[in-house]
């Protein structure tokens, strides 16, 4: 796969791309915080998460609606990234690759709380509701589709890719590609140690924290695409 693009012109379409994907993740992070006290509240039992699905029903299609365009963004930014960076080849194709399996895997995981989990919530507030079984189906449902966007969208997927991009990056000349590829290859790092939360493992704060150091990454990159 070779770039389709003129160097200048593809770093334009990567800073739009990688830049919108950067204010869509920081609207779905304000509105969904805001609203439903997340991520902290992706730990919440049934019993208090679907009640509050029903309540936060709008605030929850909006910000999981931007998180998912987030993930969508992820993909033609990859395209234009690469034609930036000078990538062609199988890197580029692994690139492509990874940024596509990293957004459908996210995708299972967000979509769950927009179509998924609205329908159980409406059965568990229904008169006469079985809520240990629609309970059960709602914990199965989260560990089954959180566990794939947490652990091969969020953690394996985009760490590698990360990982791949400041390898490239680093290459480039100037006083920025360096630097900047020294801090993109530590949020990588970053990414992948958040594997052993999808396991169960508590990690506390590090989830939070590492999607927010991802996304400055993704920022700079975005930014030095136009120099």
């Amino acid at each position: 796969m070779s770039p389709i693009l003129p160097s200048r012109q593809s770093g334009r379409y990567a800073a739009f791309f990688l830049i919108t994907q950067y204010i869509l993740m920081l609207s779905a992070f304000i509105i969904l915080s805001s609203a439903i006290d997340w991520p902290q509240s992706l730990d919440d039992p049934a019993s208090i998460a679907l009640p509050r699905v029903l309540e936060q029903s709008q605030s929850m299609f909006l910000g999981y609606g931007c998180y998912f365009l987030v993930g969508i963004l992820f993909i033609p930014a990859t395209v234009a990234l690469n034609a930036r960076l000078g990538i062609t080849g199988a890197m580029a194709s692994m690139t492509v690759a990874l940024a596509t399996f990293s957004a459908i895997a996210k995708s299972i995981g967000i979509t769950r709380w927009l179509f998924a989990m609205p329908t159980l919530a409406e059965a568990y507030v229904a008169p006469g509701a079985d809520t240990q079984t629609i309970s059960t189906i709602f914990a199965v449902l989260n560990e089954y589709a959180g566990g794939i966007g947490e652990i091969l969208g969020v953690g394996l997927m985009s760490g590698i890719w990360t990982m791949l991009m400041a390898r490239e990056l680093f290459k480039k000349p100037g006083k920025i590609a360096k630097p900047l590829a020294v801090f993109v290859f530590l949020t990588a790092m970053i990414l992948l140690a958040t594997i052993p939360a999808g396991f169960g493992i508590d990690m506390g704060p590090v989830l939070t924290i590492s999607g927010i150091i991802w996304q400055a990454g993704l920022l700079g990159m975005g930014v030095w695409a136009l120099t």
